[in-house]
């Protein structure tokens, strides 16, 4: 009996690192260094130091016989990368963008000599992907920031990727041409999808789950992408959420959508029972307000971040009554009228 527990507990211990393993490698991106002296040789046993700007985390690896290293498991943001070799110069280069399931490129060609520096500066993630065979887009906190979009959906950022197209009027997202419900959508390497209507939870109605706000970038994977994301024939949305940093950052948000700022619709009437014809025009009026903030508790080791999104939406429906033209007579109907007029207001 000892032995069969023992073995039960071996086994979701298995399963559980499992889950954390494949939950760290859909979250996280990778720097991939290539070292290098003067002469373009290689330079095995060169140590890489990677540091996190925003959380001062440090990684370190050495580079293999072909002067090769690669840091995985590193949050996405902004990363420093120092290679020390002996006889060599310590070359540096800084503001290096990791994103989501992406590995950064780094050429580290190092200058002979113990006091010999190199500072290199960029601010880009590389444009073109030569390490990884999938057809993947990276939306990133720049676009998330300042482009339009309505309804605060992060996800409806997908549309500015290749090979996406709307599916239906209701917010799914066809993947060369495969339907929306065949999609799979997960946030911080757990699953975000619902699963009775096969679509994002929350839906893709006004509702979400998780708000823009907190959203730092996202990955969406159209085809041929790792067998870890799965359960997809469509394509795979991979988000990852902020997290707070060694500086507190805060943002707020407002947002009226109002229809009385707006036009009214030119076809819309209502049928008075006096046999007059009114204009029509509803109410709707949309808020979307909250905010975050983020910080250190320890700094360099602790953090934290705080969200909060809220809704209020007052869209009532307008209910009248079709009356004939000719008023009737027979009792049931008058009494009938009498009693559905009443109803025949909006509703929200």
């Amino acid at each position: 009996m000892h032995k069969f527990f023992r073995l039960c507990f071996a086994t979701l211990l298995v399963f559980a690192l499992s889950a954390v393993a494949l939950a760290q490698s859909t979250t996280t991106g990778a720097i991939e260094v290539k070292v290098q002296d003067p002469n373009g040789a290689v330079v095995p046993n060169a140590t890489i130091a990677v540091r996190n700007v925003e959380t001062n985390q440090e990684t370190t690896a050495t580079t293999d016989d072909e002067g090769r290293a690669r840091v995985v498991n590193l949050q996405p943001g902004t990363y420093t990368v120092t290679v020390n070799a002996s006889g060599f110069g310590a070359f540096t280069q800084e503001r290096i963008v990791v994103e989501v399931g992406v590995a950064t490129p780094i050429e580290a060609n190092l200058a002979i000599g113990e006091t010999t520096g190199q500072v290199e500066v960029t601010a880009e993630a590389p444009v073109i992907n030569t390490s990884q065979q999938d057809f993947s887009s990276n939306i990133n906190q720049t676009s998330i920031n300042e482009l339009p979009i309505n309804g605060r959906r992060w996800s409806n950022f997908a549309l500015l990727t290749p090979g996406t197209a709307p599916d239906g009027a209701f917010g799914l997202i066809s993947f060369r041409g495969v339907s929306g419900l065949l999609n799979n959508n997960t946030v911080d390497g757990g699953d975000n999808n619902q699963a009775f209507f096969s679509e994002e939870r929350g839906r893709t109605r006004i509702p979400y789950v998780v708000s823009q706000a907190s959203i730092r970038e996202f990955q969406v994977n159209t085809s041929n992408y790792s067998a870890e994301y799965g359960r997809a024939a469509g394509g795979v949305v991979n988000a990852v959420t902020k997290s707070g940093t060694n500086e507190f950052h805060g943002q707020v948000f407002f947002y009226d959508r109002d229809n009385r700022w707006g036009a009214r619709n030119a076809f819309a009437f209502q049928t008075l029972p006096s046999g007059e014809r009114v204009g029509l025009k509803p109410t709707d009026r949309r808020l979307q307000f909250g905010g975050v903030i983020g910080g250190p508790i320890v700094r360099d080791r602790h953090f934290f971040f705080f969200n909060y999104d809220g809704q209020r939406n007052t869209q009532p429906n307008a209910v009248f009554l079709n009356l004939p033209a000719t008023t009737p007579r027979d009792p049931l109907t008058l009494q009938a009228i009498d009693r559905l007029q009443p109803l025949a207001a909006s509703w929200e």
